[in-house]
């Protein structure tokens, strides 16, 4: 019985006692991670540390600065252009009607020969042609209105990400300041 007990718990200790592999393991792994590597990570983490503290406190109050002061000039401009786009597209819209009263008087006289015969059925074909224009005016009108819209989304969504994204990198740099401030003090 004191046999098969010894040979029992020798055949267990073969099978599920690993202590001493794994401290093999261990012992290889700080060998080589301290030994070969030479503190090369713990290097390349203080450059990345101090490039993100020269950026925060030198670039990052410029850019800051930069954007703050060219905003604002930003809307007064767009809004002179919207204005500018709008004179220019009513002095179109005169001109397009000025040109299709022409032709249409024209195209009467070579007609009928006499301008004030065609008048009725003109106007009408010139009614129906202006409702259609409207219509296509009020459609592009309510598909850029659907545009900048979409595009406030958009802007509104990026800004969120942004912010997340901004958190988070602050929260990893707070977590590898603490874990450096650990290897310092060991």
């Amino acid at each position: 019985m004191e046999r098969a007990r010894r040979d029992l718990s020798e055949v267990y200790s073969r099978l599920f006692d690993h202590r001493p592999v794994v401290q093999a393991e261990i012992r290889y792994f700080v060998k080589e991670f301290e030994e070969k590597r030479g503190f090369r990570e713990e290097r390349g983490l203080e450059n990345v540390d101090s490039t993100i503290k020269e950026f925060i406190t030198q670039s990052f109050p410029d850019v800051c600065e930069d954007l703050g002061s060219s905003i604002p000039t930003v809307l007064p401009r767009l809004e002179a252009a919207i204005q500018i786009t709008n004179r220019i597209q009513q002095k179109e819209q005169e001109a397009d009607q000025v040109q299709k009263k022409s032709l249409l008087a024209t195209s009467c006289q070579h007609k009928f020969g006499n301008v004030n015969m065609c008048l009725n059925a003109c106007c009408t074909l010139c009614c129906l042609q202006s409702d259609r224009l409207q219509a296509s005016r009020e459609r592009r009108k309510a598909e850029w209105e659907a545009f900048v819209k979409e595009q406030h989304r958009k802007a509104a969504e990026v800004e969120a990400d942004h912010t997340k994204a901004a958190e988070w990198l602050k929260q990893q740099y707070a977590a590898m300041e603490k874990d450096l401030a650990k290897f310092t003090t060991i």
